[in-house]
């Protein structure tokens, strides 16, 4: 009976592990001002994300995204209002697992009576702010170089990783067939 109960834990947790839904939260660090001309390498934009590799293909796409936000600005909320008050639009998303590689677009923009905004970003290129008052207008462009520093927590999963899960996985499944084989002493037949 124990032995069930052990088999159908170590099942159910590597189930419940590979299709668990993570929050991954993301840095950039580095960054050129183009209107100052200068490189400032403490410049820093962040955001998180997180859904599930539905489709098992090892890339999470837009489809698949429950939460995304950049910047301080929410772009997708499962359940939740994105952007407060401004409107906001996530238009292109790819995160590789295994390699770690993030792609996205996205735009923002806001009005009142008093003033109009906006922002866009293409990762790694550009990310742009634009701002308009009765007192004039004020513009900004920071652009990806190679020295800007990219951060993600959880780091990707490495390929010899996935291996190893598999191995384990398939480890657990053969330890409890070879329970459920007949013991040559005559005792009785265990199974998980």
């Amino acid at each position: 009976m124990w032995t069930r109960l052990i088999c159908a834990a170590a099942l159910g947790a590597a189930a419940a592990s590979a299709s668990a839904e993570t929050l991954w939260e993301f840095s950039y660090t580095g960054f050129h001002n183009r209107e100052a001309n200068v490189f400032d390498p403490t410049l820093r934009f962040s955001g998180a994300f997180s859904g599930t590799d539905a489709d098992s293909n090892g890339e999470l796409d837009i489809t698949e995204l429950t939460h995304f936000s950049w910047d301080n600005r929410l772009y997708v909320d499962r359940g939740g209002r994105p952007c407060g008050a401004s409107q906001c639009e996530l238009n292109g998303f790819t995160y590789d697992l295994r390699l770690g590689q993030l792609n996205f677009s996205s735009h923002w923009a806001y009005e009142d009576e008093a003033s109009r905004s906006s922002g866009s970003t293409q990762a790694g290129a550009q990310l742009s702010y634009f701002g308009y008052t009765p007192g004039g207008s004020v513009s900004s462009h920071y652009l990806w170089t190679p020295a800007t520093q990219f951060a993600i927590n959880p780091p990707p999963i490495p390929e010899p990783a996935a291996i190893w899960l598999l191995g384990a996985g398939l480890a657990t499944v053969a330890a409890c067939a070879g329970r459920g084989r007949p013991r040559r002493q005559g005792g009785p037949t265990k199974r998980c």
